[in-house]
């Protein structure tokens, strides 16, 4: 039975559902016969939005336009994002149904894991900002839009060990990757930024956010607000600019690859997966002992 839950969240771009194979591939190989206590699942983005997008798209190559795969890349992240955000309190619109497939991506962990699994995400661009509105939501005893609507879905019991795994009760680290959050909220007063809490309303997580100085979409966290300051455990810059190797590279979006390759990232990732595997097999061993000490007796 795994242990411990792994979820990738999809970020920019026209996903396909194995995007995060290569990141797991890679997990497996660091972890050798561990791996098999983790149960990992990728959050793809809606499949929904891409045939519209297209079509934009097509219409767009009409005319004489630079930078065509960028623009591609963009548009199928800001046109998701927006698309969500307009019908945000519409039952079963794009906003509902996105957090949707996070839940039930949620139920399928909880099946494998147990409900009181640690949960690890790792989030990419907008796919941060679609995490962070779930949480959000889950935070909070009453909203009024999205998939905690009215209480949540029917068929978990309230206050139950399930609804606490779905509510995101047991994240243990949240990696936010080329995270496009300051996008979506620089417009507002800084005392109405606020983010997530990480450490109050029965959460306790790690936020870890990851940025490349030269990446358009990705930002450090922590100066936004105070609570992104309180809520953010360090913001990790992963390639400074004095890198001679970043050197003529310039302004660019960078894909999840280049985060999931990065060394400091990398080093961090597998460092707290294994902190959690120690961590549970010690708490494996303490219960095996209870047990044996109850049968003697």
């Amino acid at each position: 039975m795994a242990e411990i839950v792994v979820l990738a969240a999809a970020g920019m771009g026209a996903v396909h559902r194995d995007f995060a194979k290569p990141l797991f591939s890679a997990v497996q190989s660091a972890l050798g016969n561990d791996w098999s206590r983790l149960h990992c699942d990728s959050l793809p983005g809606l499949e929904a939005f891409h045939s519209n997008i297209e079509r934009v798209f097509e219409g767009m190559q009409k005319r004489d336009l630079d930078g065509l795969r960028a623009r591609k890349f963009l548009l199928y992240g800001m046109a998701q994002s927006a698309a969500q955000l307009e019908d945000i309190r519409q039952r079963e619109g794009m906003y509902e149904r996105g957090q949707g497939a996070i839940y039930s991506a949620l139920q399928r962990a909880a099946a494998v894991a147990g409900d009181g699994a640690p949960v690890v995400l790792l989030s990419h661009s907008v796919g941060c900002i679609t995490l962070s509105n779930y949480l959000w939501d889950a935070q909070r005893s009453s909203v009024n839009h999205g998939i905690w609507r009215d209480g949540g879905p029917g068929g978990v019991r309230r206050g139950s060990s399930r609804e606490r795994f779905l509510r995101l009760k047991t994240l243990s680290h949240w990696y936010t990757l080329g995270a496009t959050n300051p996008l979506w909220c620089a417009g507002k007063a800084r005392e109405q930024i606020q983010a997530v809490t990480s450490n109050s309303r029965g959460y306790l997580f790690r936020w870890k956010n990851f940025y490349h100085p030269d990446d358009l979409f990705g930002w450090p966290l922590k100066p936004l607000s105070p609570t992104y300051k309180q809520a953010v455990y360090r913001d990790y810059e992963t390639s400074p600019l004095s890198d001679h190797r970043a050197i003529g590279a310039g302004p660019q979006v960078l894909p999840p690859e280049d985060y999931w390759c990065n060394e400091r990232v990398w080093e961090q990732l597998i460092g707290d997966l294994r902190t959690l595997l120690k961590s549970g097999r010690q708490g494996a061993l303490v219960r095996r002992e209870r047990s044996s000490e109850a049968l003697a007796v």
